[in-house]
């Protein structure tokens, strides 16, 4: 986990289009904090949301928010968000309750480091899949997992099998799934596919008759 942090959120009674719009014009976010079933209604300052997440909203950041209405503190990470697709702004966040010593079920991207060997000899670098779905106590959630690509030769990949956590850190996403692999491009590819096809002959050719 990162360093630690803080943002004070106050409990909201109305609901609906007309009270978003009021909130969103008063600098807030309406929000839901979730809790084994339970929801309460919430919202906090935009720029305090904004700050929390300069470098991009992310499930694998747990932080604190304090309930000012009773000066109660919780944990919490982002569960679900919604964004106005013309101007970027945040309309609507689902907030997740983390109880200590509770294990959750949450996403953490993935990082690449190095520059793969595959890459000199003429291949290309393709990315799999970026976010994966991990359950562990709070304490134990990485930010993200960084995957080491430099010995990655053409024909290789990395597998969700293949990457080393902590201990305690169980990855839910199938084991098979790719992170990243290294193949040679279609056009060098191509020659090598020709050649077997006119030696093995074509599956869609009636065979010679004697």
């Amino acid at each position: 986990m990162g360093q630690a942090k803080k943002m004070n959120v106050a409990l909201r009674e109305e609901r609906g289009k007309n009270e978003s719009r009021r909130l969103k014009d008063a600098g807030f976010i309406p929000a839901v904090l979730y809790s084994h079933g339970k929801a309460e209604s919430i919202k906090f300052l935009a720029k305090d949301f904004k700050g929390l997440f300069s470098h991009g909203i992310s499930e694998s950041v747990i932080f604190d928010i304090v309930i000012t209405d009773r000066q109660e503190e919780q944990m919490a990470f982002v569960k679900d968000y919604q964004m106005d697709g013309m101007t970027g702004e945040i309309m609507h966040v689902d907030l997740f309750r983390v109880t200590k010593g509770e294990k959750i079920h949450t996403q953490v991207h993935v990082e690449l480091t190095g520059t793969p060997k595959g890459l000199k000899a003429g291949g290309i670098l393709e990315i799999g899949e970026r976010i994966l779905d991990v359950r562990c106590l709070p304490a134990e959630l990485p930010e993200k997992i960084i995957v080491d690509v430099s010995g990655l030769e053409i024909g290789h990949s990395i597998h969700v099998k293949d990457l080393n956590l902590a201990k305690g850190v169980e990855i839910l996403t199938n084991p098979d799934t790719v992170i990243v692999s290294v193949h040679l491009p279609r056009t060098a590819a191509e020659p090598a596919e020709e050649a077997a096809t006119a030696e093995g002959g074509s599956a869609n050719e009636p065979a010679e008759q004697s």
